[in-house]
């Protein structure tokens, strides 16, 4: 049979090339998607300033205290380590030396916003770093500057040095220059005395680079340190992983990237799947009277099988050859792309092992032979004489098996359009709308030619009339052969389906953003700087001036409120078992607290947010059973646990849930301890202009300052959301990209193959424009179908999550988007229906009657 495959490919060069199209590029799509996921899996990060330790101890991102059965995300912010954990580690045999290192966040050098870090000398020799001028510091006020920014700053010893830490500005005297092999970012090295005062961390560091004695094995040793630290909140690294520790960005990057790579490999995978099914399939439809003809002449049902089998393995290998190198490249293409949208860092190493390839040449070749055996099982089981008759028109396709899969699919994007509907709220329902929006794709197509059927009758009279004489026939020509329209609008609707509701779930978020910033910005001004870094004392100075009604700081974070289930031994955190609920964080301050937040309190006060206290929403005090005066257990994002005081309670936006702390205690929980940008309510009368003169005068020389008004405010906040949509339109792109390959594949090869009816038909007297007439019309049915039974994919992943977003049924976002979807599709059907109709009008009717 394997030979008599290879001899049917050689003769159907069409159906073979539009089968490897398909299984080619659904095979790249796959392990492209593949290759991102296991990069985000693991997260390796080449060393740099650590590069000589071969052993790195940071702190554990994981979850503390967890009960079984619940999973968590990773902490949000980098957890830092105990300092005595040093000791620890140093008596682990095979330590040669333990280096404690920490890393302080420089804001600006020479009063320029800048990206820097600053350590204590002692830590040099994790990189190591070596002095090429001058001396080490050694007092408070000195520094060794890193010769690619001494050479860019134009630094020599004894020279003074501006530069602000965390928004603070501060002067240092260059004592020396330092040069690394390894390091490439600016880097300023301090007395360890100074580094620990600026670091504000009590009792506190980053990490611990360990340096082995010679002939030490390192597996052997990172297991023993291991043990030393077990228990503690630590992790040991080694080889790539050890990048981590230095690239605390790269932590959140692996956060991002892990959801957004299995959300593009799982949809990616079920529209590659589909598709391959779909075009293989179509193509067995085309052979049925090929296949009938064998069955006439003795093949047995059985063999039939295996040399279709056959025939469509061999192009699924080939086509999984072909593609490796492109799947590298294009994993790597949307790789770049994420990194230039700050979603993950660019430290961190695209990986692309053998899992990701075996999944897509897996994936590939099972839609393949399982379309294939589908398609060939209904033809193969029936009696020779039937078989050259159904030939002829296929109008059966109900069986039991795509019942139950219709049933299947249907009702499983039904539960989700349910449960987005009625239990999700906020923008975290496109974690259901999204995959409902497949499902009901794949659940529409299994029984589209019933709904063709219905969608022809209905627009058989009305297209009739306005098109004449052509148009009826095309239209008589729909309505028979609906299974064969059905395959030419599957892709359609796969394509605009998933094109309007992949897009307008992004679009529909970042309306309801914007709108809700824009409401909730009760203050005339914000004050912030292009690195990000201001002066906590700032907010104090601010709120003094005369023009000033009040000012507050406002930092985000994220956090976890806990309900003990047990205790656990003691106050050991790894003994206590939690419930976890995430909770986002708003860091403000309680002196201008009531001008500056629009929400306003239901009860409690949000002048009392200082100290150990939390204003929390209504729905989350009434979940947890609590009142104003009572205690939870808040666990910031540093891993750190603290037993906060409710204050107060607000109703945030349905969706857009979040918590208000003091921002003096959210940000040394955070990883750098920025603040990024301070509100500010005028006095009644004060102009705009007026208020931003003053806030600039009074915010003196702070680097990279920024006064924005409530307008240029909101601006920003839209400009900032671009992160989010860059990602979510390459996701729509690659796979809405694959589905409109698909539908050019599909309709191009299904109207070659009507090359000898088009000859009949020109033989019984039709002109060529009457025959292109007739097309242009049966495109006009495709698209409009395809269309229709595209929007209602669209409208049962868009509806429930409007309900879900803000209560509304109709998407958010641009207007023209849908019109130019509809016209794109509508372009692309007439296009690849009516050039291969015209390509074969070219040859004479007798000719192209007799032609294979």
């Amino acid at each position: 049979m394997l030979r008599l495959a290879l001899k049917t490919l050689r003769y159907r060069k069409g159906g073979f090339l539009a089968s490897l199209i398909a299984l080619f590029v659904g095979a790249v799509v796959v392990q492209g998607c593949g290759g991102l996921l296991e990069t985000g899996i693991r997260a390796n990060v080449k060393a740099e300033r650590l590069a000589a330790a071969p052993v790195v101890v940071t702190g554990s991102q994981d979850y503390p205290g967890h009960a079984v059965g619940t999973a968590t995300e990773p902490m949000t912010e980098r957890v830092l380590l105990d300092e005595n954990l040093v000791d620890a580690v140093a008596k682990v045999p095979g330590v040669a030396a333990a280096v404690p290192d920490i890393s302080v966040p420089i804001t600006a050098l020479a009063g320029r916003p800048a990206d820097a870090s600053g350590h204590g000398w002692s830590s040099a020799s994790l990189s190591p770093y070596k002095l090429v001028a001058g001396a080490k510091p050694t007092v408070s006020g000195e520094v060794v500057v890193d010769s690619a920014t001494a050479k860019k700053l134009g630094l020599r010893p004894g020279q003074r040095l501006k530069a602000s830490v965390r928004g603070i500005p501060h002067d240092f005297r260059v004592t020396g220059i330092a040069e690394s092999r390894t390091a490439t970012e600016s880097a300023l090295l301090f007395s360890d005395d100074e580094a620990t005062r600026l670091y504000d961390r009590p009792g506190k560091i980053d990490d611990i680079g360990v340096l082995a004695a010679p002939g030490t094995n390192l597996a052997t040793l990172t297991d023993a340190i291991g043990d030393a630290v077990a228990g503690r909140g630590a992790q040991v690294l080694h080889g790539d992983d050890r990048g981590v520790a230095e690239f605390p960005d790269a932590i959140s990057g692996k956060q991002n990237l892990i959801p957004l790579a299995g959300a593009f490999g799982g949809l990616a995978t079920m529209v590659a799947i589909f598709v391959v099914g779909s075009t293989v399939g179509m193509l067995m439809q085309q052979r049925r009277r090929e296949m009938a003809l064998l069955r006439t002449t003795g093949v047995t049902p059985g063999q039939l099988r295996r040399m279709v089998m056959a025939e469509t393995a061999v192009i699924a290998v080939v086509a999984a050859g072909l593609s490796l190198a492109p799947g590298l490249a294009f994993g790597h293409f949307m790789y770049d792309v994420l990194v230039d949208q700050d979603l993950i860092p660019g430290v961190m190493i695209f990986s692309m092992g053998f899992i990701p390839r075996l999944v897509g040449f897996g994936a590939t070749l099972f839609a393949a032979l399982a379309a294939a055996f589908i398609a060939s099982r209904r033809v193969s089981k029936v009696r020779p004489t039937e078989a050259m008759a159904e030939a002829t028109l296929q109008t059966r396709w109900i069986s039991p098996i795509r019942m139950i899969l219709a049933f299947l699919f249907l009702g499983g994007a039904t539960a989700l359009a349910i449960v987005t509907a009625s239990v999700m709220t906020g923008p975290i329902a496109a974690s259901t709308a999204a995959p409902s929006a497949m499902l009901w794709a794949v659940g529409i197509a299994l029984v589209s030619p019933g709904l063709c059927r219905w969608l022809a009758a209905a627009l058989r009279w009305p297209v009739g009339w306005f098109t004449g004489l052509s148009g009826q026939l095309a239209m008589l020509n729909a309505y028979v052969r609906r299974v064969r329209l059905a395959s030419a609008v599957i892709p359609i609707m796969l394509a605009t389906g998933l094109a309007t509701a992949l897009i307008y779930l992004q679009t529909s978020q970042d309306d309801a953003s914007n709108r809700i910033f824009a409401d909730g910005l009760k203050a005339d001004a914000v004050v912030s700087s292009q690195n990000g870094a201001l002066p906590p004392s700032l907010v104090d100075t601010l709120s003094r001036l005369p023009q000033v009604a009040g000012a507050s700081a406002s930092v985000s974070s994220g956090g976890r409120l806990e309900k003990v289930l047990d205790e656990g031994k003691g106050d050991n955190d790894a003994d206590r078992r939690v419930r976890p609920s995430r909770l986002d964080l708003q860091g403000v301050s309680a002196s201008g607290a009531r001008q500056t937040i629009a929400r306003p309190v239901v009860k409690g006060d949000y002048g009392k947010l200082t100290g150990d206290s939390i204003v929390l929403p209504t729905d989350v005090l009434r979940d947890n059973d609590k009142d104003i005066g009572d205690r939870v257990r808040l666990r910031w994002g540093n891993g750190e646990a603290t037993t906060m005081t409710v204050v107060g309670s607000f109703t945030p936006p349905r969706g857009f849930g979040y918590a208000m702390v003091p921002a003096e205690a959210l940000l040394p929980r955070t990883t750098d301890g920025l603040l990024p940008q301070i509100l500010v309510k005028a006095k009644p009368g004060v102009s705009s202009s007026d208020l931003k003169t003053a806030l600039r005068k009074a915010a003196g020389d702070v680097p990279g300052l920024v006064v924005a008004d409530r307008s240029e405010a909101t601006a920003a906040h839209e400009q900032g959301d671009e992160t989010g949509r860059v990602a979510s339109f390459l996701l729509a792109a690659v796979v809405v990209g694959y589905a409109v390959i698909a539908l050019i594949n599909s309709l191009m090869v299904a109207t070659a193959e009507r090359r000898s009816e088009f000859a009949l038909q020109r033989l019984i007297g039709s002109t060529r424009s009457q025959v292109m007439w007739m097309m242009s019309v049966e495109a006009l049915v495709t698209a409009l179908v395809g269309i229709l039974l595209g929007t209602g994919v669209a409208a049962g992943a868009l509806i429930p999550f409007g309900i879900a977003l803000d209560g509304s049924v109709l998407p958010g976002g641009p207007g023209w988007i849908y019109p130019t979807i509809v016209g794109t599709a509508v372009a692309l059907t007439f296009a690849t229906i009516l050039f291969p109709t015209w390509v074969a009008l070219r040859a004479r009717p007798v000719e192209a009657t007799v032609a294979p």
